[in-house]
């Protein structure tokens, strides 16, 4: 188990570098969209994958990159099922950044 919560908070903390790093434009759709593919691919078997508050976030800071993906997801049923997902937005920063903060704890 503790690799796997080692695997999804590099996970939450790869998404921050990514929306601090990465334009709101189309151009950055595809770096969005393989980090979507593989972060739905970590083992994490034993944690629930805060996929609704990656989204969430996703969806409120870029979104350029979101509705380039909401186009995309015509043709790709895993994006239409993606972008149809959302919550509240404080509720969502504040469950990613305590799995980012438990990361830095255990360095």
């Amino acid at each position: 188990m503790r690799r796997e919560t080692t695997e999804l908070k590099a996970n939450v903390e790869k998404f921050f570098v990514l929306l601090k790093n990465y334009p709101d434009s189309m151009d950055s759709t595809l770096v969005f969209v393989r980090f979507l593919r593989s972060f739905l691919r970590a083992d994490a078997q034993e944690e629930v994958l805060p996929t609704i508050e990656v989204m969430t976030l996703l969806k409120e800071h870029k979104p350029n990159v979101f509705q380039s993906m909401k186009k995309l997801s015509e043709k790709d049923p895993m994006l239409a099922f993606l972008t149809g997902l959302s919550m509240n937005l404080q509720e969502a920063e504040d469950r990613l950044q305590s799995i980012y903060e438990n990361k830095k704890k255990e360095q």
